[in-house]
């Protein structure tokens, strides 16, 4: 692979020293491949008369078009080889082997440099005076004249031998465009190969020889083509026909880029709306099918199109009578047909599909064909149908849900007694008020309780079920009802929360509570309670009002063996005492201390009895009657 270039003292990777034997080899391959280039860009520059740049734009192009490395092109360019590492020419080593891909390199390399040899003509001094003397040519104009693509006739260039190296355009049709868009007024009197260098490559030069020479006529396409002008390289599809004429060849030539663009198109469009074209000969019994509407009836391009009598194989049953009553108003009427019809594909899937269908008339009206335009939409209905079973479930929960509402709203009635029927108890002047929530989803379990009790004292409690809806209602229930039940035995505030707890942790389904239970002493003035997890009671005394600041004990049902604490407040006359739930002052965003020192305030505010003082913290403190119950109760001591 070439000789071998010692480096003194040459370190191993990795060492911390210079570049090794193998590194340096590389970085002088790549210089003369760098080299090489540039040398071939000055030559072809020279050989071609045209700027450096664009002769770069046709070597790349001229690679491309040969299948080789650009480096390998150059070297075809230059007249050489490809050498080894070291600028030496590598020796063949043991016998010589007949390699298919060195003969099809040397094949390259003689279309190359042949390509390159006629590109490099330019003795167009003769050209204006072969021109003017092509005499005019009938058979010539008339296939110009004739001709609906683009159409040139090309006379022959030849050298000081009669052999021809290259075409002159001596006349073009209106319709004549090259790849660049060029017309008869920038191609009329110009070289064939000088505009059109891909006719070398793509073997159309050749083939324009022989039709001169033999008078055979050529035809070939669509075909792909490749060409470059002024170091822009195009390519498209390309149809080709050339007779001989008197004076020279006429070509024709049509680009098939507008059709590809369209038929790309149409099939994008197909393929994205699920929308296929078919068309019926009803005098060959022909099917024509789009690639869509095949795919819209689950076939491929080898099962082809499904006839119209073997509709009643694939169509489902239910659909028959459809179908069939559609197809004798096509008939007999003639009239177009629009219908939605679900079939069984081959792999036994089921399809929905829209099909529109019209014949078409002959001069005497009579049909001769019928057209198609299939729709898959199999995916709509679906979505259809999951809509109306989602719709039908939303109404079924809806009707649920206001049953619920109802149901809560009667219980929630049936157990806390309305505002203005509270019981009478001794040496205190109470008022309520008690809010459902307006959203049904968010009806809680906010409850209270009064009693007088048979030694004299009263019980007021305020509590509040965890969650919402009927659940909530019958866990408030239970509580409510066992407080009461339990307030009987006579003990204190503790052991009644402690009893509480332990009933409300055996309930099922597992819920949890707040409460605030208390027991006022009128004789005394003197008001026991226990704080199960609730909100502090708020104090109003002499105009000013504070929170009564407590480590509240655990939330009911939390933990079954809770010990809860009793806590004593002495009152006087004319205090009052707001107990509230946590509907009052928990608001999205805002902090609990500080909507409760907000309480404080509108508390301190108010006037001194229960009803003002109610009313003024409803209208204040802007709490959410969708998010939550609330409960508020008052009470001023006489």
């Amino acid at each position: 692979m070439g000789s071998t270039v010692a480096v003194p003292d040459a370190e191993p990777p990795g060492t911390g020293g210079g570049p090794t034997a193998r590194e340096l080899a590389h970085l002088r391959a790549s210089m003369r491949e760098r080299a090489v280039v540039a040398e071939a860009r000055v030559v072809l520059a020279e050989r071609l008369r045209c700027p450096a740049g664009e002769a770069l734009q046709h070597l790349i192009w001229l690679a491309r078009e040969l299948d080789l490395e650009l480096e390998e092109t150059a070297a075809l360019v230059l007249g050489g080889r490809p050498v080894g590492l070291d600028g030496i020419e590598p020796e063949p080593e043991g016998p010589m082997v007949l390699d298919p891909a060195h003969w099809l390199r040397l094949d390259r390399a003689a279309a190359a440099e042949e390509a390159l040899r006629r590109l490099g003509v330019e003795d167009d001094v003769g050209d204006a005076e072969l021109l003017a003397q092509t005499p005019d040519d009938p058979v010539a104009q008339a296939v110009l004249d004739s001709s609906l693509d683009c159409a040139s006739l090309l006379v022959p260039v030849r050298d000081s031998e009669g052999k021809v190296v290259d075409f002159l355009n001596a006349g073009l049709n209106d319709a004549a465009r090259d790849l660049f868009g060029r017309g008869v007024d920038e191609l009329i009197g110009r070289r064939l190969l000088r505009v059109d260098p891909g006719s070398a490559l793509n073997g159309l030069f050749e083939a324009y020889v022989e039709v001169l020479e033999s008078g055979k006529a050529y035809a070939r396409g669509p075909f792909h083509f490749s060409t470059a002008q002024n170091g822009v390289a195009r390519s498209t599809r390309l149809t080709v026909r050339c007779v001989r004429v008197p004076t020279g060849i006429c070509v024709t030539w049509r680009y098939h880029d507008e059709e590809d663009r369209i038929r790309r198109r149409l099939e994008r469009a197909e393929r994205l709306a699920q929308v296929g074209f078919g068309e019926w000969d009803l005098v060959s019994d022909e099917h024509t099918w789009s690639a869509q509407m095949l795919a819209n009836y689950g076939r491929t391009a080898q099962d082809g199109p499904v006839p119209v009598d073997e509709l009643q194989k694939i169509v489902m049953a239910e659909d028959l009578p459809l179908v069939e009553d559609s197809f004798r108003t096509l008939f007999t009427r003639r009239e177009p047909i629009e219908l939605e019809l679900r079939i069984m594909t081959a792999a036994g899937e089921n399809r929905h599909l829209w099909l529109f269908a019209e014949p078409v008339l002959d001069g005497s009206g009579r049909p001769v064909a019928i057209s198609f335009v299939s729709q898959d939409i199999t995916r709509r209905r679906y979505i259809e149908e999951a809509l109306a079973e989602t719709r039908k479930e939303f109404l079924r929960q809806q009707s649920e849900t206001v049953r619920e509402r109802q149901v809560t709203l009667t219980l929630r009635r049936a157990i806390l007694p309305p505002d203005h029927e509270l019981v009478t108890m001794p040496g205190l002047h109470a008022a309520v008020r008690s809010l459902a929530a307006e959203s049904t989803a968010r009806i809680g379990g906010d409850w209270y309780a009064t009693r007088a009790l048979q030694d004299g004292r009263a019980l007021l409690a305020i509590g509040d079920a965890a969650g919402h809806g009927l659940a909530a209602t019958a866990a408030m229930a239970r509580m409510r009802m066992g407080l009461l039940g339990l307030a009987y035995t006579g003990e204190d505030t503790g052991e009644l929360a402690r009893w509480l707890n332990q009933l409300v942790s055996d309930l099922e389904p597992a819920t949890i509570g707040t409460a605030l239970v208390a027991h006022y002493c009128p004789r005394a003035r003197l008001m026991r309670w226990t704080c199960a997890g609730h909100p502090p009671p708020i104090l109003l005394r002499d105009g000013h009002a504070a929170r009564l600041d407590v480590d509240p004990d655990p939330v009911l049902g939390g933990f079954p063996d809770a010990v809860y604490s009793t806590i004593t407040t002495q009152l006087r006359s004319g205090d009052l005492i707001l107990l509230y739930t946590d509907g009052l002052i928990e608001r999205r965003g805002d902090d609990l201390d500080e909507r409760i020192a907000r309480l404080v305030e509108i508390v301190e505010g108010a006037a001194a009895s229960p009803e003002h003082v109610l009313d003024a913290v409803l209208a204040q403190m802007g709490h959410d009657r969708d998010a939550d119950d609330t409960t508020l109760f008052a009470v001023r001591v006489d």
